[in-house]
This record gives structure tokens, C-alpha cells and sequence, in this order.
């Protein structure tokens, strides 16, 4: 069983709290004019991705974005700039769309916005996924992007034949990091396993408390990694 009653009970404290903290701090997503978006966030490696973005004019021309494994803790653009795997300046531009190379190792990565060059801060993030050719198929959306508490949420989803039966999609507080199976495992609000489903449909219930949730799918329930990603919200 993927939990005992005791961790599924402290997992679902440490959510709450994590919900809490999400509406006391200011999400780095809410900055004013500061926004990544993709057309897709699961990769081969060495595809092109096309990254678009929008950032304040205020930024010097050496606010940069770049690549991150997911990781990496956040915050500090000087951490970022030693871990980078790829980047480019923004070089004044308030908008725009960026092309880089999905790197070679699969995994989580981030992109992450910072708002200089020298002794900057991280600004802006967002994950996406790298899956090797014999992973491929990975697929996960939901039928919208807002909840009511307590209302249904209908996920579709395509994994590789190779994923063990105990591959996983649970629901994820937004604020935790992205990449490790483990850590989501501690946090999750709900889950269910794919039983060796190589397509489908899953349905589940959006929390109680309001706030911003990922739907997240994992390789494995034993030291896997998480391998795709959807936003919602919750909200009365």
C-alpha cells in the first residue's frame, strides 16, 4: 500500500500548511508583468522548445533566463548561474518567444526567470519534462484549468507500456518542488495508481481548501520521478 493511515495523516497536515503558506507568501507567478508559458511541457531530448515570455521593461539587459534541474533550490540567481544548462539574455526585450534545447539527460527541469546577471534574484519558474525515447507516450491534461472545492476533476493520460503497475498521478500542492517522487509521495492530497493502463481516464476530487494544485504523474512509487505536470486552481 502506497501509504500507512499514519503518513497518509501527517501528509494531509503538511498540505494544509503548505496551502496556508501559499496565501501568505506572494507567488512568484503574480509579478506584474513577468510570465513563461509553453506549448508543451514533455520533451525527447535535444528537441527545440519554444519558450514565450513577458518580462517588466525595469529589467537591465542581463536579466536572463535559463535551464535548471528542477532540483536546485529556488531563490538565488547566483545558484541558478552555477547549475544553468543552457540560457539567454533577454536583452531588453519586454516579450518575446526564446528557442533552446531540451537537454540530453531525462528529467526535471525548470525554466527560471531572474532579473540580472549580477547578484539578480529568481523572478519567475516553471517545470517541464525530459523523457527518453524508451519512455515516451506521456501525455496528462484535465478537462479545466478552475475548481469548486469538492468538484470533479477529469484527467486523461497516456503512460509507456514499460511504467510498472504502481505509476502514479496524485494531486500535489503547487508550492512543493517538482522532480522528486519522494517528496510529492509526502505531499499529496490524492492519488491513484495506473495499474499498468497505458491510456485512460481518471477522475478525482478538487480539495477542500482553495489554492493552486498539480496534477503530477510519476514513473514509479518506489524512488520514481515525476515525469508530467498540469496547473488548476481551487476557488469558491
Amino acid at each position: 500500500m502506497k501509504k500507512t493511515r499514519l503518513k497518509k495523516s501527517v501528509a494531509a497536515a503538511v498540505a494544509a500548511l503548505a496551502i496556508s503558506a501559499l496565501f501568505l507568501l506572494p507567488s512568484m507567478a503574480q509579478i506584474k508583468d513577468i510570465s513563461m508559458w509553453l506549448e508543451k511541457t514533455t520533451f525527447s531530448p535535444g528537441e527545440r522548445i519554444v519558450l514565450h515570455f513577458k518580462a517588466p521593461a525595469s529589467f537591465p539587459t542581463s536579466a536572463w533566463i535559463g535551464i535548471i534541474p528542477s532540483n536546485i533550490p529556488h531563490g538565488s540567481e547566483a545558484t541558478n548561474d552555477q547549475n544553468d544548462i543552457e540560457y539567454k539574455y533577454l536583452q531588453g526585450m519586454t516579450s518575446g518567444t526564446l528557442y533552446f534545447t531540451a537537454p540530453r539527460i531525462a528529467g526535471t527541469y525548470d525554466f527560471r526567470m531572474h532579473d540580472s546577471d549580477n547578484n539578480g534574484s529568481e523572478v519567475g519558474s516553471m517545470p517541464f519534462y525530459v523523457v527518453s525515447s524508451s519512455g515516451g507516450g506521456v501525455s496528462l491534461s484535465i478537462d479545466k484549468r478552475s475548481y469548486r472545492p469538492g468538484e470533479q476533476i477529469r484527467v486523461t493520460f497516456t503512460a509507456p507500456a514499460t511504467y510498472p503497475s504502481n505509476a502514479w498521478i496524485g494531486i500535489i500542492p503547487s508550492n512543493i518542488p517538482h522532480g522528486s517522487e519522494a517528496t510529492n509521495d509526502q505531499h499529496d492530497v490524492a492519488y491513484q495508481y495506473l495499474k499498468g493502463m497505458t491510456s485512460g481516464t481518471l477522475y478525482f476530487t478538487a480539495p477542500g481548501n482553495p489554492g493552486s494544485y498539480d496534477m503530477r504523474m510519476h514513473d514509479s512509487d518506489s524512488n520514481g520521478t515525476e515525469v508530467s505536470s498540469v496547473s488548476f486552481n481551487v476557488s469558491y
